[in-house]
């Protein structure tokens, strides 16, 4: 019988029988050794994205000793260094950041990369959460998720620095917003129906989270209720016990914070509507209706190309990833490895070098999404089952999260909203990680952290290389200057540099103090009121160019006190700046009670459009000064 098989093989495979040739072994020798070569490649891909990752974060906290931006980063100080200046503001952050501004001293830099910090930390942990969520219901026991997972949740963190898009640095409202966001999600994701002390957490988060967004924006923190309540009942996740929970949460620090800013509630109720009343004059042809739209965007042809492009790597990569074999899997780690590499070239400017910028840049992570999305189609329905109602209800709530970022924003929504873009990753994370967990095959995710570093990449370069309304990138600015009442230090460009030293020099000659009120008549350097020590009487800025900046003006300093007004030092800005004629009912007339300390001239914007600043001081004694304010303001009543 022996014989009969061996004469019905082939004349190659009796001969290779009768000398006794093992092709078994050969076959799965050749096997282990693929599928060494598969698992080495991955490793290194993932090594590879990781540094890539750290290095993005540790440039970005680099520059973070680099750039100024006069407008709204002196506007985020001057709030920031003396919250308690003003009785009226709709968001509060300047209240929430003060003690890290204390805690550091007044370093600008130190507070600068205290919010990148907090900002990639919390990323960190939303990524880690979502691939923990996924894993505790659809994974293998087999998985080595803990050192996959965590790694890969470092490289997707990275998506969290495109917040940093325009480069404003400085923590304000919006950085209070997105990381209050992804508070929110993290408690999300916790949640549940069942009893346990993770998804008490979950519900104690949403809470927080509420609060904090609606210290930073109402309109987002109101959005972000109706939009939490949607997913819990269509993910069926809703526990009215742990809604009650979340609720007290939330009502309990709202109240312990109102109790610290203004000592009542009452009167943190009246200063959060005075702010709408305060806002509402600076652009009064707004209605409120306008807050409920869809705005349009645009991508150029090399952004819609890129856009093209990158879906398809990152396609073709979640494809193979679907198949089995460690061909495929080496197909997956190779463009892994291509995407990093292609970050790393951006992100030094060997690819790059002059790329300009895009507002609506952060969103190619919806290539990265749809993409995912895509290779659902293609899975094998035995080895990979569709994605559950849970994940389907996360990834939308997920992808709407940036429009409540954006929410009441006068700006244009797909702009605002890609500094929370971060988001619209997630959502095609989401979807990735239950199409890769059943097999416990995370190494699949690594082309989708890749994809989403070398967006991000682009983005951070963009920023360095155009910072927001400022006259050159941030490489090139090397001229270090002191700012602020603790003398912070920046690198700045040479113009703005000179500009801040001879302002200082001015004021510091003719007597001016830290703290002394200096009054922005231009309407648009709140930054060097904070740069001279100085502060800023009625508003933190008191925004020039708008229908209502004449009203809002009015209404800022007519809520501060005369005692203020009479100490009052005068930055102007002519023929720029806002009228003298404002001033009159305070009993001040500039032609008569002020004379000039000193002036500067310099450049501001891309433009490099030149102005010209003059530095007055009053010339009253300071008790006369006060008692004219007083009697011009019984005039006018």
């Amino acid at each position: 019988m022996a014989s009969n098989r061996l004469r019905r093989l082939g004349p190659v495979e009796r001969i290779k029988r009768s000398v006794g040739f093992n092709t078994t072994a050969i076959d799965d020798d050749s096997k282990e050794e693929s599928s060494f070569s598969a698992s080495a490649m991955q490793w290194a891909a993932l090594i590879m994205s990781v540094a890539a990752s750290l290095a993005l974060l540790g440039w970005v906290m680099l520059l973070c000793r680099s750039g100024f931006d006069f407008s709204d980063e002196g506007y985020y100080l001057n709030w920031i260094s003396n919250p308690w200046n003003y009785p009226s503001s709709v968001s509060q952050f300047g209240f929430v950041y003060h003690p890290l501004y204390r805690l550091v001293g007044g370093d600008i830099v130190l507070l600068r990369q205290a919010n990148v910090l907090v900002i990639f930390a919390l990323a960190f942990a939303l990524c880690a959460t979502i691939l923990r969520s996924v894993a505790v219901v659809r994974i293998d026991v087999r998985s080595s998720l803990p050192i996959w997972g965590a790694a890969l949740a470092l490289v997707m963190a990275a998506g969290s620095l495109t917040f940093f898009g325009l480069w404003l640095p400085t923590p304000s409202y919006n950085s209070l917003s997105f990381t209050s966001l992804m508070g929110v999600a993290i408690g999300v994701l916790l949640t549940g129906r069942k009893r346990s002390k993770s998804v008490l957490i979950g519900w104690i988060l949403i809470g927080a989270g509420g609060a904090l967004s609606f210290l930073a924006k109402p309109t987002s923190a109101a959005l972000l209720g109706c939009a939490v309540l949607i997913y819990l009942v269509v993910a069926g996740r809703f526990w009215l016990r742990g809604l009650l929970v979340c609720v007290l949460i939330a009502a309990v620090l709202l109240i312990a914070s109102a109790m610290m800013i203004d000592g009542s509630l009452a009167k943190f109720v009246n200063r959060v509507l005075d702010g709408v009343r305060l806002g509402s004059l600076l652009t009064p042809d707004q209605p409120f209706a306008r807050m409920f739209r869809v705005d349009s965007f645009h991508f150029g042809g090399a952004q819609r190309a890129n856009f093209a492009l990158l879906l398809a790597i990152t396609f073709t990569a979640m494809f193979l990833g679907t198949r089995a074999g460690a061909a495929a899997r080496i197909g997956v780690a190779a463009i892994a490895i291509f995407l990093t590499g292609l970050s790393m070239a951006v992100s030094t400017g060997a690819l790059l070098p002059n790329v300009p910028y895009h507002p609506f840049q952060p969103m190619q992570f919806f290539a990265i999404t749809f993409a995912v999305a895509l290779s659902l189609f293609f899975a094998s329905r035995r080895e990979y089952r569709g994605p559950s109602r849970n994940a389907v209800a996360l990834a939308v709530f997920f992808i709407t999260l940036p429009y409540v970022y954006a929410f009441g924003t006068g700006n244009n929504y797909w702009e605002q909203g890609a500094r929370a873009g971060l988001f619209w990753l997630l959502g095609g994370v989401v979807i990735g990680s239950e199409l890769t967990a059943k097999n416990a095959a995370w190494r699949n995710l690594t082309p989708i952290a890749a994809a989403a570093l070398l967006v991000t990449a682009g983005v951070v370069l963009a920023a360095t290389q155009n910072p927001y309304r400022q006259t050159q990138p941030l490489r090139l600015q090397t001229s270090p200057a002191e700012i602020g009442p603790d003398n912070a230090t920046l690198f700045l460009t040479d113009n703005a540099a000179i500009y801040i030293r001879k302002f200082r020099r001015i004021a510091t000659d003719n007597g001016f103090k830290t703290g002394d009120p200096l009054l922005d008549l231009s309407g648009r350097n709140p930054g060097l009121v904070y740069a001279l020590g100085g502060r800023p009487p009625g508003a933190s800025w008191i925004l020039a160019g708008y229908t209502g900046s004449y009203e809002f003006f009015s209404a800022a300093l007519a809520s501060e006190s005369c005692d203020v007004l009479g100490a009052m030092w005068i930055l102007t800005e002519p023929p720029a700046s806002f009228s003298a004629s404002l001033l009159q009912p305070y009993g001040i007339d500039i032609s008569r009670d002020y004379q000039e300390a000193g002036s500067v001239r310099s450049v501001r914007g891309a433009s490099r459009t030149e102005f010209e600043q003059f530095l007055l001081k009053p010339s009253r004694n300071h008790d006369v000064a006060r008692q004219a304010c007083e009697r011009a303001r019984l005039i006018g009543r």
